[in-house]
């Protein structure tokens, strides 16, 4: 179930920026189905970029975790986006922190690793920026994958994140968003040409989507 908790925690709370950002504009795509006419092209475009790497890093971590059993009671009622105002923070990206699978649960991440590996690191750089996460102490509350693709990809970097002012603790791992599959395949499906022209490269696009390379460089041309 996407419950208001889990959907700030895929994207942000409203309020932690003055204007509109890439993750927010997402979060209201995966509330009403649609992208708002009020939204930048350009805002819209990056939501979208934010909307294809989420579905194929979770489809990937969905087979490479395909044996774990039932998650259950990891969706808690607290919600932490009222506890305090959050601030500007450098971190350097290795320090974040997720809830992790138990010990016993835990199998090596294949096709995952094989999807991080062909996003570019410049491409990287600017989708952290497009999702900056917001931290307690060093765990990921908020726009928690694009944490831990920062987390993978940009380990010795330093990226700017928005930490809360009081300790809360964090509630989901990478499984508890698997819920958020049918709804970010929907959307996919809906602007996957969009998505394709929307990529910084031919590659990106190849990466984000399930399309051949001939047809990817079809559609970018004729854009």
């Amino acid at each position: 179930m996407m419950t208001p908790l889990l959907i700030d925690a895929l994207t942000i709370s409203e309020g932690r920026f003055e204007k509109p950002c890439p993750a927010l504009v997402l979060k209201m795509m995966l509330l009403n189905g649609e992208i708002s006419s009020e939204f930048s092209e350009k805002i819209k475009n990056q939501a979208l970029l934010l909307l294809a790497i989420y579905r194929k890093l979770l489809l990937a971590v969905d087979r490479d975790l395909c044996k774990v059993k039932i998650l259950k009671d990891s969706v808690k009622r607290r919600h932490w986006a009222k506890v305090d105002k959050a601030q500007n923070k450098m971190v350097v990206a290795d320090q974040l922190r997720l809830k992790h699978l138990d010990l016993e649960e835990m199998i090596l991440f294949l096709n995952t690793q094989n999807l991080l590996k062909k996003l570019p690191i410049t491409f990287v750089q600017k989708l952290i920026s497009w999702a900056p996460p917001v931290v307690s102490g060093t765990f990921l509350i908020e726009n928690v994958l694009a944490g831990y693709i920062a987390q993978k990809l940009l380990p010795l970097e330093k990226i700017k994140v928005k930490e809360l002012g009081k300790s809360v603790q964090p509630y989901f791992h990478l499984a508890d968003f698997f819920v958020f599959l049918p709804r970010l395949e929907e959307l996919y499906q809906k602007h996957q040409q969009q998505i394709v022209c929307a990529a910084p490269t031919a590659e990106v696009a190849l990466a984000l989507t399930d399309l051949k390379k001939a047809w990817i460089y079809r559609i970018r041309s004729s854009s």
